[in-house]
């Protein structure tokens, strides 16, 4: 497999993660012993696990209770009930958009379900497993992620679309090939996928790409397609993944996506000499050329995903999270607790034992919005998911006279409830601040420029309908243009 050359990371971040990428591949006899202990322990589930969660089925201690998504396809577990249902739902929305971009239906029948599995107990290298053979002509998966304080839901993602690809090369495996580890596509292929699915990540990409073009440089399509094995984090070569995707294999294609199935099911090499055979886009076209001309192309579209708008697309997400169903996310909840509520409004249910979970999973749905956020809004969701992160930890409990903490206790355990009220205050208060200083920036800075380039309109003329209309002018452009790369800067 040939590994990326250029390794810069798009957030800057020092500390780059390393390159070997974790994926087992066993010999037969490993595989079939460890393939059957999975599917006794999936089969003890019986048909239970492939229907949605039940109330009966969302109950329990925390990380005992695991959750099968809606769709039928995951089922997750190592977390609390409420917050394996939130990854859950998560990885079924990532199914549903690769069905969109395939054009395909996922070959997952009645009863085939991914399990992904949350580790308690993560050490700091720790990296999205991802895990996948064949036994008795039957195809399992398996994804183990790290724990919620180390997860990184943009890894999980590209975690899951590789492995959900795979279970469509897998379906054009012919019966003689079906053992071991079994086909994979490139790496390039499924994080240019999942990539393309979150319009956050979408936006960053074609910013990033952007930038590159206007300093006179870009990378080679043939550098692109050689990247078999990609590493987790943000880097560069992802953002060309994703612009590659999108030339090669069109959303929606579905024989196009077909061709690319049946020739990793073969175990074809999906190389360059492959694609100028099968890719409409390079038909009659020399290769270089035609990729130059897309991104040229990408970076000057401006769809609703810009950079400049996605701010309050993102602060819309965070006012969904916050305003919850509670029923819709534990159980066992109090008949006098409202159908819909408010997250401020758990500051005073803060003893009643649905409280911690529920927060928990919120908290988890927050941080899933830092994904490609921009940095103006980073600190408004790390604001909100401080305030859950505390309210999911209950104060100590003291039994005699003397009492000493333990070692595997959290540090920001509160002593009493008293302060534990004052503490989950101070955070609400914070994070409102940070929200509305946000707000006021954001909608400062957009009636500035429209206000400094909008025509003068006489009184007693007829106003212009196209007045409202206008593209932005080149002023606003490039203010924008200078934000943008500032919150680029800022990840």
């Amino acid at each position: 497999m040939a590994l990326i050359g250029q390794r810069t990371k798009m957030d800057r971040r020092a500390g780059a993660p390393p390159w070997a990428r974790r994926r087992i591949g066993l010999s037969q006899s490993r595989w079939r012993g460890w393939a059957v202990a999975v599917a006794l322990a999936w089969g003890m589930g019986g048909a239970a696990q492939a229907q949605a969660p039940s109330a009966a089925l969302r109950t329990g201690r925390p990380g005992q209770s695991s959750i099968t998504s809606s769709d039928r396809r995951f089922m997750v577990s190592g977390l609390t009930s409420a917050e394996n249902m939130v990854l859950a739902n998560r990885l079924a929305e990532l199914a549903a958009r690769v069905e969109e971009t395939t054009g395909l239906p996922l070959p997952m029948r009645r009863g085939q379900v991914m399990g992904v599995m949350v580790q308690s107990d993560t050490s700091p290298e720790a990296q999205v497993l991802k895990m996948q053979g064949w036994d008795d002509a039957r195809f399992y998966q398996r994804l183990v992620v790290p724990g919620r304080y180390r997860l990184d839901g943009e890894d999980m993602l590209e975690g899951a679309g590789w492995l959900l690809l795979n279970r469509y090369a897998a379906a054009y495996t012919p019966a003689a090939q079906q053992l071991g580890t079994g086909a994979t596509v490139p790496e390039w292929i499924s994080v240019g996928v999942v990539q393309n699915s979150q319009p956050t990540m979408r936006s960053r990409n074609r910013d990033w790409i952007s930038r590159e073009l206007a300093e006179g440089r870009h990378m080679p399509l043939a550098q692109v397609i050689r990247q078999e094995v990609l590493p987790p984090g943000r880097w560069r070569e992802k953002a060309y993944a994703s612009a590659a995707v999108e030339f090669l294999f069109p959303p929606g294609d579905a024989a196009a996506w077909s061709e690319l199935f049946r020739a990793t099911g073969q175990r074809q090499a999906i190389d360059a000499e492959w694609l100028r055979k099968t890719s409409r886009a390079l038909a009659g076209r020399h290769p270089e050329a035609a990729w130059q001309e897309h991104l040229a192309e990408r970076s000057r579209a401006r769809r609703i995903e810009a950079w400049s708008d996605r701010g309050l697309r993102v602060e819309e997400q965070l006012m969904q999270a916050l305003h919850f169903r509670p029923r819709d996310l534990v159980a066992e909840v109090p008949r006098e607790i409202p159908a819909e509520m408010f997250a401020r409004d758990l500051i005073d249910l803060r003893g009643q034992e649905w409280v911690p979970p529920l927060a928990a999973a919120l908290s988890l749905q927050v941080q899933g919005l830092r994904l490609g956020a921009p940095g103006a809004l980073q600190e408004v969701l790390a604001s909100y998911a401080a305030f859950l992160d505390q309210l999911a930890v209950t104060p100590v409990e003291k039994s005699g006279r003397w009492w000493r903490s333990r070692a595997d206790e959290p540090r920001n355990r509160p002593p009493d409830d008293a302060t534990w009220q004052i503490a989950l205050n101070q955070l609400w208060l914070r994070a409102e601040r940070a929200h509305q200083q946000y707000l006021e920036r954001h909608q400062a800075r957009k009636g500035y420029l429209d206000s400094f380039d909008r025509p003068v309109v006489d009184d007693f003329a007829d106003p212009l309908p196209e007045l409202f209309g206008l593209p932005r002018t080149r002023w606003q452009r490039y203010v924008d243009e200078i934000e943008q790369d500032h919150d680029a800067r800022g990840l």
